[in-house]
């Protein structure tokens, strides 16, 4: 029998792998309830299943983003209190658009590695109601995450008063079966299935 993450039990109490279907092998609907409860993961308490590819090897995990869950509104804050260059005007002031400078502004004033600029991102993620917010990100499942002294630099400039959590993609939720494309971004080389919300 294939080794799936729909088949396997993890840990000492056999505890299901996490943000599979509440039964059986596929997804139905109430399971993206499920999984929005299932997060979100502390920091250091990922499972490695969710990490690494050699686990499933025939089986793409969810993406997860390492953040902060912030709203639109106060990431708009953030921005006008800490780059006020990079806002793009309205009549009637800044523009929620200049929410995306922020990521780049972070990249440059921080030095970010090349292969991790994805990393430092706003995402739309899940909340545990369900419900999809925005997320300032310095971490993601499918490419890295920053360096601790990075991380914590980032949360001291803006005020965050928690360490970021693994928080589950809004869209990218579900276990899938990995085709023969590679594709660097997370959850794009997979066999996509009907989304259940």
């Amino acid at each position: 029998m294939e080794n799936t993450p729909f088949n396997t039990t993890v840990g000492d109490e056999d505890e299901r792998v996490l943000f599979t279907p509440q039964k059986g092998s596929q997804y139905r609907k109430g399971d993206y309830a499920h999984a929005c409860k299932q997060q979100p993961i502390p920091l250091n308490e990922i499972p490695l299943y969710l990490c690494d590819t050699t686990v499933f090897p025939k089986w793409d995990a969810p993406t997860l983003w390492l953040g902060w869950l912030i709203t639109s509104e106060d990431l708009l804050k953030l921005a006008v209190a800490h780059y006020p260059e990079r806002l793009i005007r309205r009549k009637n002031g800044p523009s929620r658009s200049s929410i995306y400078a922020l990521p780049d502004a972070l990249r440059e004033e921080f030095h970010v590695d090349p292969k991790l600029l994805e990393c430092v991102d706003i995402a739309f993620v899940a909340q545990q109601d369900g419900k999809r917010t925005t997320a300032l990100t310095v971490g993601c499942t499918g490419i890295g995450v920053l360096d601790e002294q990075t991380r914590n630099n980032i949360q001291a400039k803006f005020g965050l008063q928690r360490p970021p959590e693994w928080l589950l993609d809004g869209r990218d939720w579900q276990w899938g079966r990995r085709s023969h494309i590679h594709c660097s971004q997370p959850g794009r080389s997979r066999e996509r299935t009907e989304y259940y919300v």
